[in-house]
């Protein structure tokens, strides 16, 4: 867990430095794609973790997590601006449109897997009461049947 989580940051960390790449270059196309794919990448990175640990993260674990959020929403506003200084207002438009789809549908996948998380735990302590619940009938049964038997 903590490596996926070094992962994301270091992912992060790898955006912030495109950002000033991109700025420094004044934003052409091939650099342009190259930071929207970091940009994916580290909102992919976020968005596994949070899927496979739901509900399993430390605190400083998932402050790391909502702290890289954070800065995938500052480099958003960043990205925003510079696509509309240089005229690209409606490709930005496009291809947030595409990130929030994914995002909603991230958000979908996390409510059902605490959903699915808090029913097996329901389950495996209805599994565990039956169980108990047998043992004792059992032990119940067998020394009622050890006094019957002993006279």
């Amino acid at each position: 867990m903590i490596a996926e989580i070094a992962t994301v940051i270091s992912v992060v960390k790898g955006l912030n430095d495109a950002i000033g790449a991109l700025k420094e270059t004044g934003g052409h196309a091939s650099d342009l794609a190259g930071v929207m794919d970091r940009y994916s990448k580290a909102n992919e990175a976020v968005q596994d973790v949070e899927t496979k640990y739901v509900g399993r993260l430390s605190v400083k674990d998932s402050m790391q997590i909502q702290l890289a959020k954070r800065q995938l929403k500052m480099f958003n506003q960043q990205l925003k601006d510079s696509m509309m200084m240089q005229g690209l207002t409606k490709d930005y438009n496009e291809i947030m449109a595409r990130v929030e789809e994914s995002r909603l549908q991230h958000e979908k996948d996390i409510r059902m897997a605490k959903i699915r998380r808090r029913e097996n735990i329901k389950f495996m302590k209805t599994i565990g009461l039956i169980i108990s619940s047998a043992i004792i009938s059992f032990g119940v049964i067998l020394g009622l049947l050890m006094a019957i038997f002993k006279r």
